[in-house]
C-alpha cells in the first residue's frame, strides 16, 4: 500500500514537472530567439566587448579581457582613423597629436639618461635615441588609451545631443555608427578601457592589479583632501604625502643588489653578458629595466674603449669637452649595474692641475 501511495506521487510529481516544462518552453524559446536576434544584431566589436565582459566575470582573467578589449577597439576605431586621415584636417589634427606624444617622449627620455649617466643627456645622442625608442610605446599607447577612454565620458553626452537635435531634421554625419545600443557600447567600452589601462599600468610596474586599484583610490583621496577648504585637512593630507614618498625613496632602485636577494648567487666562471641578464632579470618594472638598458648601452655602444685621456683599461670613456671625461664600469653595487664617473682628462697636451 505504502509502495503504490509512493508510485502514485512520483506519478503526479513527474507530470506537474512535465506540464511547468511545456508551460516554460514557449519562454525559453522566445528567450532563445530574442538572444540570437541581439547577438546577430551586434557588430563585431560589440561581440568582442561582450566577450571580454564573459572573460572578466566568468574566466575572471584581466589579462585575456584586456587583449580582446584591445582587439575590438582597434577593429571599432581603426575605420574612423583611416576616414580621419583621409580629411586635411584630420591629417594636421593626428600629426599634431602624435608630435606632443614626441615631443613629451624626447623630454622624458633626456631626464631619464640624465639621472642614469648624471650627466647632460646632449652627451649621449645615441643612448638618448636608444631611451626614446624604449619609452616610445608606453607613452603612444598610454595616451591613446587615456584619450580613448576621456573619449568614451563624453560620448554618452554626445548621443544624447544627436537625439535631440534629431527632431528638426538634422542630417549631419555622426561619428559614432550606427550600431545596435549605442549608449550602452559606450559605457561598456568605457568600464573595459578603464581594465586596459589598469592592467598596463600593473603590467609596467610590476604589481598586481589590486594593487594599482588601491593607489589609484589613494591618489584620488589624497587629491580631494589637498583641495578640502579646510587647512587642518590639507596640512594633513601633505604631511601623509610626505611620508609615503620618504617611504618609497629606499625602493626606487630595486635592481640594486639586497642581501638575501638570489641575484646575489655568484657561480664562477659566469660571464659578464650572464650576469646583467641576471640583474636585469631580477629588476621589476618596465621603467626600471629599461634604465638598467639604458646603462648598459651606454656602456657597451656610446662610451669608448679608446681614449686620449689616460684611463684604467677596466673602463671606457665619454669626452664631455677637451677638460672632462665621463668613466664608465660595470659595479654591482650601483643602482643599474654600472658606475658613472666624472673626472678631469689627463693626457699629453693638458697636464693635471
Amino acid at each position: 500500500m505504502v509502495l503504490r501511495r509512493i508510485k502514485v506521487a512520483r506519478w503526479r510529481a513527474n507530470k506537474h514537472l512535465q506540464r511547468q516544462q511545456s508551460q516554460w518552453q514557449p519562454h525559453k524559446m522566445r528567450l532563445f530567439k530574442r538572444c540570437q536576434t541581439i547577438w546577430f544584431n551586434l557588430g563585431s566589436a560589440q561581440k568582442l566587448y561582450l566577450l571580454a565582459i564573459v572573460c572578466l566575470v566568468v574566466l575572471q582573467s584581466g589579462w585575456l579581457a584586456t587583449v580582446i578589449t584591445i582587439i575590438a577597439l582597434v577593429v571599432e576605431f581603426w575605420p574612423k582613423f583611416n576616414q580621419l586621415w583621409h580629411s586635411l584636417a584630420g591629417k594636421a589634427l593626428i600629426l599634431v597629436f602624435y608630435a606632443t606624444i614626441a615631443n613629451f617622449v624626447l623630454a622624458s627620455a633626456s631626464g631619464i639618461v640624465n639621472e642614469v649617466t648624471g650627466v647632460s643627456a646632449s652627451h649621449f645622442n645615441y643612448t638618448h635615441n636608444f631611451a626614446t625608442l624604449l619609452y616610445l610605446p608606453p607613452w603612444a599607447l598610454g595616451i591613446t588609451l587615456c584619450t580613448l577612454l576621456l573619449l568614451q565620458l563624453f560620448l554618452p553626452f554626445y548621443i544624447v545631443a544627436l537625439l535631440l537635435i534629431k527632431p528638426f531634421g538634422s542630417q549631419r554625419i555622426k561619428f559614432i555608427s550606427q550600431s545596435y545600443s549605442p549608449l550602452m557600447t559606450a559605457l561598456v567600452r568605457f568600464f573595459l578601457a578603464s581594465v586596459v589601462i589598469v592592467n598596463i599600468i600593473s603590467f609596467v610596474d610590476d604589481k598586481p592589479a589590486e594593487a594599482v586599484l588601491d593607489d589609484i583610490t589613494a591618489s584620488f583621496s589624497e587629491g580631494k583632501a589637498l583641495v578640502d577648504d579646510s587647512p587642518a585637512r590639507q596640512e594633513q593630507a601633505v604631511q601623509q604625502l610626505s611620508e609615503k614618498i620618504q617611504q618609497d625613496l629606499p625602493t626606487q632602485h630595486s635592481g640594486a643588489k639586497q642581501p638575501g636577494n638570489s641575484a646575489e648567487v655568484q657561480v664562477e666562471g659566469d660571464t659578464e653578458a650572464a650576469k646583467n641578464i641576471q640583474q636585469f632579470l631580477h629588476t621589476k618594472g618596465y621603467f626600471e629595466r629599461s634604465k638598467r638598458l639604458i646603462a648598459m648601452f651606454a656602456y657597451s655602444y656610446e662610451a669608448d674603449s679608446f681614449s686620449r685621456c689616460e684611463k684604467a683599461n677596466s673602463v671606457k670613456a665619454v669626452e664631455l669637452n677637451d677638460y672632462e671625461i665621463v668613466e664608465i664600469a660595470p659595479d654591482d653595487s650601483m643602482p643599474y649595474g654600472y658606475r658613472f664617473r666624472v673626472r678631469a682628462c689627463q693626457s699629453p697636451g693638458i697636464s693635471p692641475p
